[in-house]
Formats: C-alpha cells, sequence, structure tokens
C-alpha cells in the first residue's frame, strides 16, 4: 500500500501544521461585561434595560399577579406558541423574597428567557385584537 506525500513547508508564513487548517488563537476569549452597571446601562451598544420592581407591571397585557393563561384564550391563532411562551413566562418569574433576580434561572429579572415570552405573549394578543378589529370593520 502506497501513501501520498505531501511537501509541507515550515515557514513562519505557513498555516501551522502544515494540515491546510489555520492555526487557532489560543488567547482567553475577550471577558463579557457586566449585563447592568452601576448607572443602569448595559455594557454594550444595547439599549437599556433596567431592573423592574414587582409593583412595575411587566408587560403589556399580564402581570406577575395576573399571569397569563396556559391555554390560548379564543382569538389567539398560536396555540402551541402561546402555551409554549405562557409556560415559560410562569417558570421565569421573580423570586419570592426580593423580587429582582429570576427565581428559575438567577438572572437579573426581567431575565431573557421571560422577556422573549412576554414578548410572544404580547404578540400574540396584539394580533388578536388585530383580527377582532378587522372582523368587525369587514362586518360592518
Amino acid at each position: 500500500m502506497q501513501h501520498s506525500v505531501r511537501s509541507v513547508s515550515l515557514t513562519p508564513q505557513s498555516s501551522g501544521g502544515g494540515r491546510g487548517v489555520p492555526r487557532q488563537d489560543r488567547s482567553a476569549p475577550p471577558r463579557r461585561s457586566s449585563r447592568h452597571t452601576a448607572d443602569g446601562s448595559s455594557g454594550d451598544n444595547a439599549p437599556a434595560r433596567g431592573r423592574r420592581s414587582r409593583s412595575e407591571p411587566p408587560g403589556g397585557f399580564f402581570s406577575v399577579e395576573d399571569p397569563p393563561p396556559f391555554e390560548a384564550p379564543p382569538g389567539i391563532a398560536e396555540i402551541t406558541g402561546w402555551e409554549l411562551a405562557a409556560a415559560l413566562w410562569r417558570e421565569h418569574l421573580p423570586e419570592q423574597l426580593l423580587g429582582v433576580d429570576c427565581a428559575s434561572c438567577k438572572q437579573a429579572w426581567p431575565c431573557d428567557a421571560w422577556e422573549i415570552a412576554d414578548d410572544l405573549i404580547n404578540q400574540c394578543c396584539e394580533s388578536a385584537q388585530l383580527a377582532a378589529k378587522q372582523a368587525a370593520a369587514d362586518a360592518g
């Protein structure tokens, strides 16, 4: 059995191992900045997202005291999406004692998972309202 032999150049300009694979940078990845700084702004260029208190209404349609139902209300088109978002919304509520961190993932509340669920629920509600208005306009 014969093996083909490939010539390898080990000059500084070569890719490292001669296998055509670029040399990996073994330095540590840059450290991520904190999600929130002392002045309330986020560490990156994203808009600042401050912590909400338990008394402040977290979303547009539901609150911690009045969470979304597990089953999609009438008029909601995305039933499975609603059910998944409602379960995630309820799972990622603020902890009972201080109410500043998520009881499930321990991130600053509102955590990313809760915000995604809240956004999806709000979009479902807005779509249902828009569909109801459109149906009323078509009927009238």
